[in-house]
């Protein structure tokens, strides 16, 4: 897993460029202000999850604990039920009792 840093506004502030490339090598930045931490930066998690390059991805591919897909996600057909429009708002009305 990769390291936690904290440090103060002013710190972060003077090394911003230092600090970012600290994050982009994965390094996690907690931004304290005084004795609080009000501030997280981090990679960002959703593009690198779909890549398996997630650092708790990586982690967790790692320990064996998951296995990348083997093949490209696939869109799901039309689905084979068919009822009219407001069906469904019909259903949570008369679930809800209105």
């Amino acid at each position: 897993m990769k390291r936690t840093k904290v440090v103060g506004i002013r710190e972060l502030e003077n090394n911003l460029s230092a600090y970012l490339r600290e994050v982009k090598l994965g390094t996690r930045i907690l931004v304290k202000d005084g004795d609080v931490v009000v501030a997280e930066l981090r990679e960002p998690s959703l593009e690198a999850a779909e890549n398996n390059e997630h650092p708790l991805v990586q982690y967790w591919i790692e320990k064996g604990w998951l296995r990348p897909a083997t093949r490209p996600k696939t869109p799901m057909g039309k689905s084979p039920i068919s009822l009219p429009d407001g069906t469904a708002k019909y259903l949570l009305d008369l679930e809800r009792g209105e």
